[in-house]
C-alpha cells in the first residue's frame, strides 16, 4: 500500500512539473512575439478587409459576431433566431441524446459551415451563381429553411420515449419470448 503511494506521489510531481514547464514556455514564446512586434513598431498583424471573415474552424467554434453581420438582413435574422432557438433548448436540456447531438451540431458546425460558405464568396463566384441562375441570397434562404425545418424536427420528436418503448420491447421479448415459444 505505502509502495503505491510513493508510486502515485512521484508521478503526480512528475506531471505536475511538466505541465508548469509547458505552460511557462509557452507564455515566454507569446510574451516574446509580442515583444518582437512591439520593438519594430508594428502593430499586430490583422487581416486584410477581404479576409476579414474566419475560414473553416475546427469542430466546436462559434458563430463569430461579424460573422452573422456580414449577412443580408433577412439571412441575418433568421440566422440569428436559429442560433438563439438552438442555442436556448440545448441550455434547457433534453433528456434526448439525438436531439441533443444535432443541435449541438447544429451550433457549432451546420450553421456557422453555412454561414461562411456564403461570406466566403467571391465576386467570381456570385456572378457564376447568378449565371446559373441560381442567386447566392436564394440558395442562403433555402440552406437556412433546411436548418429550421431540421431543428423543428428534431425538437418535435422524442426519441427518448420511442427508445424507451423499444427497450421495453426488447426486454419483454428476451423475458418472457423463449417462455411463451416453449409453451405453444
Amino acid at each position: 500500500m505505502m509502495v503505491v503511494l510513493m508510486l502515485m506521489l512521484i508521478f503526480a510531481g512528475v506531471a505536475t512539473f511538466t505541465a508548469v514547464a509547458y505552460v511557462n514556455n509557452a507564455k515566454r514564446g507569446a510574451g516574446r512575439a509580442l515583444g518582437d512586434s512591439a520593438r519594430s513598431g508594428e502593430l499586430p498583424a490583422t487581416p486584410a478587409p477581404g479576409a476579414a471573415l474566419p475560414g473553416p474552424a475546427a469542430p466546436g467554434a462559434e458563430l463569430t459576431l461579424p460573422l452573422l453581420l456580414s449577412l443580408p438582413e433577412p439571412a441575418r435574422t433568421r440566422a440569428w433566431a436559429l442560433l438563439s432557438g438552438v442555442t436556448d433548448a440545448l441550455t434547457a436540456g433534453s433528456g434526448d441524446t439525438r436531439t441533443a447531438f444535432l443541435l449541438a451540431q447544429t451550433r457549432d458546425s451546420y450553421l456557422p459551415d453555412t454561414l461562411r460558405a456564403y461570406a466566403a464568396l467571391t465576386p467570381g463566384a456570385r456572378q457564376a451563381l447568378e449565371r446559373q441562375g441560381q442567386p447566392p441570397e436564394v440558395l442562403l434562404d433555402e440552406q437556412l429553411s433546411l436548418l429550421e425545418d431540421g431543428v423543428r424536427e428534431a425538437l418535435r420528436h422524442d426519441h427518448a420515449a420511442a427508445d424507451r418503448l423499444l427497450t421495453q420491447g426488447r426486454f419483454l421479448r428476451e423475458r418472457f419470448g423463449s417462455d411463451l415459444r416453449l409453451e405453444k
